[in-house]
């Protein structure tokens, strides 16, 4: 189904040529330095250098995206991460003490004090704050670094086992382990623990190199620790790192007994006398939902959901199939994931993820396309530091729209039983991640403030958090395995501490649906419209309030959420 024909076209450079070739450093670093030597002579001239600079970013940007976009498809052709690299370590890394440069000249301005408003009181913060860390040799460190994560991209992209007779992606296994059959479920996970444990001592190691190069970065820019120095340069103004480890004790304490009580539900309607870790996806009702057949149909569905919660939300997604800016399904040789990339230039972003044919493809679609949706809301923007939102703003774009879409979800599903499933799985499951987030985190606090650990420590610390927040599984006889769980979650390796994010967003997302049901759909989309075209104009705890919500995540609204989940679960019965 099309609801229109159109595609998505880049528009037109205001400020460069449209044949500038930027994949060649000399003409890049031409254009940098005649935005270095630009005399400015007024407030207006002052912003309109902050656009040409956004500008040429987006153009930078853009390109980069394209061979991530590419680098992540074709994972196994060695040729396409050394393309990234190649433009990460001489057009991006080189851009680097440039922009350090446009940020002092901004910043040392006269015009600067003539900019009146919140937002660009919050653009000075944002733009000291970059000042603040930037350290020339930190550059070749970040390129090592990024090679270094892509390599562990491109290799777990090409672990593969055999099994029911076919060579099988890790993620490929995952509808096994939704069996009735318990010995195919425990076959198939320990098929994938074992895979994984084979990589265990390569991975380690890589993790290590890259351990290093971040304990460096962070001592150049003096600071104690690496936790510390991520922390400020990810702007993260709202809240400290004790903040966070109160909201890993408030999960432990509020959510974790909640879940304990679903586990002990599965456990009696399962069966058994008690949960084995190939327990916990199967089906309770022993029927596995199967929302679609084909990738065809998988999308356009995906689109007509969209398009009944707004009709421009539908039409924005139709744009990008149009436009080819879609790649959904799981084969050999793509990297693990999904995500959205904003194509910075254009103005619209690119959808990927690893379709096997599970209701959790539903929803990482609908998650992607919130994201999507925020690109959309923001394309207008010129200055780069607002385009660039926080994670703690841009995943509560795409988790609220996994609950805004619920009420939709009969176009997957015909049969009554089926969505009320669907939709009880999206609540539990919203409880069911944060756990695991709390462990991400907590095990990334421990790793980086005791970084002469030996990888024996690493091991045990990360079992003891596991048991910690664990919900009722039993891991007796598993322990070999169970140290090496970390090694599966790619945001270590690539963009270490970004996570806890996704709990923040979870508890905001959940708070959107609240309104959704209490205050209506009108209101509650109205506020969130209005916070995605903030960009990052105001600081994050503003961006929450202009969505109607609170940015809180107490023991006390942690808990006033769950009883909320526990309520809406009831009424689904």
């Amino acid at each position: 189904m099309n609801y229109t024909e159109e595609k998505i076209s880049k528009p037109s450079r205001k400020y460069f040529s449209e044949d500038l070739d930027i994949t060649k450093w000399e003409n890049v670093e031409k254009e940098l330095q005649k935005l270095v030597a630009e005399e400015i002579a007024s407030k207006d001239e002052l912003i309109e250098f902050l656009e040409k600079v956004g500008e040429l970013s987006d153009m930078i940007s853009e390109e980069m995206a394209w061979r991530y976009i590419t680098m992540t498809r074709f994972a196994d052709q060695e040729k396409n991460s050394e393309n990234f690299n190649k433009f990460y370590r001489d057009i991006v890394s080189n851009s680097k003490p440039y922009h350090h440069k446009f940020n002092r000249k901004f910043y040392e301005s006269p015009y600067r004090k003539n900019l009146t408003g919140k937002e660009y009181q919050h653009l000075n913060r944002i733009i000291s704050n970059d000042i603040d860390l930037f350290r020339e040799e930190n550059i070749p460190l970040q390129a090592q670094e990024t090679e270094l994560a892509n390599k562990y991209g491109t290799e777990f992209s090409k672990l593969t086992v055999q099994y029911d007779g076919e060579e099988k992606t890790l993620s490929q296994l995952a509808p096994y382990l939704k069996k009735q059959d318990r010995k195919v479920r425990e076959e198939v996970w320990t098929l994938r623990a074992k895979k994984m444990a084979e990589k265990r001592e390569h991975f380690n190691e890589l993790f290590d190199e890259m351990k290093k190069l971040r304990i460096k970065e962070a001592k150049n820019a003096e600071f104690s620790n690496y936790r510390d120095y991520m922390h400020q340069s990810k702007g993260r103004f709202s809240y400290t790192p004790d903040d966070l480890i109160e909201f890993h004790k408030a999960v432990e304490n509020e959510v974790t007994p909640f879940l304990r009580e679903l586990a002990e539900e599965r456990k009696e309607k399962l069966g058994l006398s008690e949960l084995r870790p190939w327990d916990t996806s199967v089906d309770l009702d022993g029927k596995t939902l199967k929302p679609f057949k084909t990738i065809e149909e998988f999308i356009d569905k995906g689109i007509a959901i969209l398009h009944e919660v707004k009709p421009d939300f539908g039409q924005n997604l139709n744009k990008m199939k149009n436009s080819g800016l879609l790649d959904l399904e799981n084969r050999k040789g793509k990297a693990p994931g999904g995500y959205n990339y904003p194509l910075q230039e254009t103005g619209a972003p690119f959808i990927f993820m690893n379709a096997v044919g599970l209701h959790r493809n539903i929803v990482t679609l609908l998650h992607e396309s919130g994201h999507a949706m925020h690109s959309f809301a923001t394309k207008d923007i010129k200055i780069d530091a607002f385009k660039h939102t926080p994670s703690e703003v841009a995943e509560l774009a795409s988790m609220s729209m996994e609950f805004f879409t619920m009420d939709q979800w009969d176009k997957y599903y015909q049969d009554e039983d089926d969505f009320k499933k669907a939709k009880r799985d999206q609540l539990k499951s919203a409880l069911g991640f944060l756990p695991w987030c709390m462990i991400v985190d907590a095990f990334q606090h421990w790793v980086y403030l005791n970084p002469e650990h030996t990888i024996k420590e690493r091991d045990d610390f990360f079992v003891n958090l596991s048991e910690r927040f664990n919900a009722g599984v039993n891991w007796q006889g598993l322990e070999d395995f169970r140290r090496n769980l970390w090694l599966f979650q790619l945001h270590i390796f690539e963009v270490p501490f970004y996570y806890i994010e996704y709990g923040m967003s979870q508890l905001g997302a959940l708070a959107m649906y609240r309104n959704y049901k209490e205050k209506g759909k009108e209101k509650t989309l109205q506020d969130y419209e209005n916070f995605l075209r903030l960009g990052y104009t105001v600081p994050v705890s503003d961006i929450y309030e202009t969505a109607g919500i609170k940015f809180d995540f107490s023991a006390e609204y942690v808990r006033e959420l769950v009883d909320f989940v526990r309520q809406e679960l009831e009424k689904l019965k």
